[in-house]
C-alpha cells in the first residue's frame, strides 16, 4: 500500500497547471486545509482484509515543499500512528529548487525524509519565465545544495513542447545536467498534453487552458517525437533505464510509489480531489475546497472485474508489454493496423509500444481494448 499527501499551495501557479492549486501561501489557508487533511488521516477506517502496511509516502501536486519542517513531522506522525512503515519505506518530498535551503534540507533528513524529486522542466530562462518557474541559477543553486547533503535518492524532471523550447534544446539540457550532477537517481521526461479545448468537467481547474500564442511556440510533432527517442538513448546510455513511458532511473532507483501505482497496488490519498482504491473500492474527494472541507465524494464505485482488467491492460502497456494470452483478447484489427505503423511491435510474443507511440499512447490503449 502506498499513500499521497496533496498540499494544494503554489508560490506561484505554473500556466500549463490544471491541478486543484492554489497562487497563495497565506497561513490561515494553510493550517485550516492541514487541520481537515489531518482529520482525514486520524479518522481513516482502513478495512479489516487490508494489510496497513506503507510502502510509500509521496508529497506532491501543489508545493510541498512550502510546508514547515513541523508541519511536516505533524504530517508524518500521524500517518506513522494510523499505518505501519515498511522497514524500507520510501518517503518524497516534491520541491520547487527555490526551496531547496541549507537549512531545509537538514529539516527533511530528520524527518527521515529519503527521496527528493524537484521539478526543472526546461533551462531556458524565458521559457521558464513565460511558465511561472524559478529561474536557471535557481535550479543550479538548488541541485548544488542538494549535492551536499545525505538524501541520495534524487529526481529531476523535464518537459518536452514547452513555449520557446527549440528542437533538441530538452536533450541538450538533460546532458548539462548529468555531466555536472552524476549524483542524480531518476529523471521523468514529460510530454505537455494539449489543452487548449475546454472540457465539459465540473472542477475550475480542468477547464484551464493555455495562452493562445503558445500554438506557434511549439515543436513540430515529428521533432519532439524524435528528440524523446534520442533522450531515451542518450539516458540509457548513461546507466537511467526507462521503466515507464516517462520515467528513468538508475537500477534500484526506481521509485516505489510509481511502480505500486502501475501495479495496481491498494492505495490511500489524502487530500481534495484525492481519488483512493482499496480492496476493490475507488473513491474520490471534491477538488474544490468547499466541497473537500464538506467532505463531499465526487464518486465513490467497486470495480468489476472487467474494469480492473481493463485498466491492468493500460498500465502493462506503458511499464512493460501485455503476454499473447491477454493482447489475444483485444482488438486484433487495431493491434495489426498500428504495428504496421510501427507504433506498436510484437517480440517474443508479447505486445509492447514503440518509442513513436510516445504522444499517441492513450489513443492507441482506448483503440485496442
Amino acid at each position: 500500500m502506498f499513500c499521497y499527501i496533496h498540499i494544494p499551495f503554489c508560490e506561484s501557479k505554473c500556466k500549463y497547471c490544471r491541478f486543484a492549486s492554489l497562487w497563495s501561501i497565506n497561513k490561515v489557508l494553510v493550517n485550516k486545509y492541514l487541520s481537515h487533511l489531518l482529520y482525514d488521516i486520524k479518522n481513516f477506517k482502513r478495512p479489516v482484509l487490508s494489510s496497513g502496511l506503507l510502502n510509500s509516502v509521496y508529497f506532491w501536486w501543489g508545493t510541498p515543499s512550502i510546508l514547515e519542517i513541523t508541519q511536516l513531522a505533524e504530517i508524518l506522525d500521524n500517518l506513522r500512528q494510523k499505518f505501519w512503515f515498511e522497514k524500507n519505506i520510501e518517503i518524497t518530498l516534491e520541491t520547487t529548487p527555490k526551496n531547496i535551503t541549507s537549512e531545509n534540507l537538514i529539516g527533511w533528513e530528520k524527518l527521515w525524509i529519503n527521496r527528493i524529486s524537484m521539478g526543472i522542466q526546461t533551462l531556458n530562462n524565458t521559457t521558464l519565465q513565460e511558465i511561472k518557474r524559478d529561474q536557471k541559477e535557481t535550479i543550479l543553486q538548488g541541485l548544488e545544495i542538494l549535492k551536499s547533503g545525505n538524501i541520495k535518492n534524487i529526481s529531476v524532471d523535464f518537459i518536452i513542447w514547452l513555449p520557446y523550447v527549440a528542437p533538441w534544446e530538452t536533450l541538450k539540457d538533460i546532458k548539462y545536467i548529468l555531466e555536472n550532477y552524476r549524483f542524480l537517481t531518476h529523471i521523468s521526461v514529460y510530454m505537455l498534453e494539449d489543452y487548449y479545448v475546454e472540457n465539459d468537467a465540473d472542477s475550475s481547474f480542468e477547464k484551464i487552458t493555455y495562452p493562445e500564442g503558445w500554438k506557434h511556440l511549439w515543436l513540430e510533432e515529428k521533432d519532439y517525437q524524435k528528440e524523446y527517442e534520442e533522450i531515451k538513448n542518450y539516458l540509457e546510455s548513461q546507466w537511467f533505464f526507462r521503466y515507464e513511458l516517462s520515467n528513468f532511473a538508475k537500477t534500484w532507483y526506481e521509485c516505489k510509489h510509481n511502480k505500486s501505482y502501475w501495479n495496481h497496488s491498494e492505495n490511500v490519498w489524502f487530500w481534495l480531489g484525492s481519488h483512493s482504491y482499496i480492496w476493490g473500492k475507488r473513491y474520490a474527494y471534491k477538488d474544490d475546497f468547499i466541497g473537500y472541507y464538506d467532505k463531499k465524494f465526487e464518486y465513490e464505485e467497486i470495480l468489476s472485474q472487467d474494469e480492473l482488467f481493463l485498466e491492468k491492460i493500460m498500465f502493462w502497456l506503458r511499464t512493460s508489454w501485455i503476454e499473447k494470452n491477454i493482447y489475444q483478447k483485444l482488438n486484433q484489427a487495431k493491434i495489426d493496423d498500428f504495428i504496421k505503423s510501427w507504433l506498436l511491435e510484437i517480440r517474443n510474443e508479447t505486445l509492447m509500444m514503440s518509442d513513436k507511440a510516445i504522444s499517441l499512447i492513450d489513443k492507441i490503449i482506448l483503440e485496442i481494448i
